[in-house]
C-alpha cells in the first residue's frame, strides 16, 4: 500500500479518536511508519479536515433539533395548553434567549474584527 494511502486511513482513524499506535495496528503498519506518516504537515491538515467536517456535521444535526425543539415550545404557548404549560415553555424561551443573543453578538463583533484586521493587512 502507498503511503498516501496509509496518510489517508491514518487520519480517518485519529481523526476518529484513535491514537497513533491503535490506528497503525488497525491498519497493519508498524507505529514507527504510522509516527513518522503523522509527522508531516499533510497528516495534521488531514486530520484538522476531518473533524471540521465532523464537527460541521454535528453542528448541522443540532441545529436541526434545535429548530424543531423551538416549534414544540411555540406549539405549547398556544391557548389550547394548560397555563402551566404554557408558563413553562415561556419561561424556557426566555431563559435561553439571552445566551442565544449574546452568543450571536459576540460572533458578530469578531467578525467585524476580522474584516478590519484584514483590511489593515490589505493595504
Amino acid at each position: 500500500m502507498k503511503k498516501s494511502k496509509h496518510l489517508e486511513i491514518l487520519s480517518v482513524h485519529v481523526a476518529g479518536g484513535k491514537t497513533i499506535r491503535a490506528a497503525a495496528d488497525l491498519i497493519g503498519i508498524s507505529e514507527a511508519t504510522a509516527y513518522s506518516i503523522s509527522s508531516s504537515d499533510e497528516f495534521r491538515q488531514s486530520v484538522s479536515r476531518l473533524r471540521s467536517e465532523a464537527i460541521n456535521a454535528a453542528v448541522g444535526a443540532l441545529s436541526d433539533a434545535a429548530s424543531k425543539a423551538v416549534a414544540t415550545l411555540l406549539e405549547l404557548l398556544s391557548p389550547e395548553h394548560e397555563p402551566a404549560v404554557r408558563l413553562n415553555a415561556s419561561k424556557a424561551i426566555l431563559t435561553h434567549l439571552g445566551p442565544l443573543s449574546e452568543h450571536g453578538e459576540l460572533r458578530q463583533r469578531i467578525q467585524d474584527i476580522e474584516t478590519k484586521a484584514q483590511l489593515k493587512v490589505a493595504r
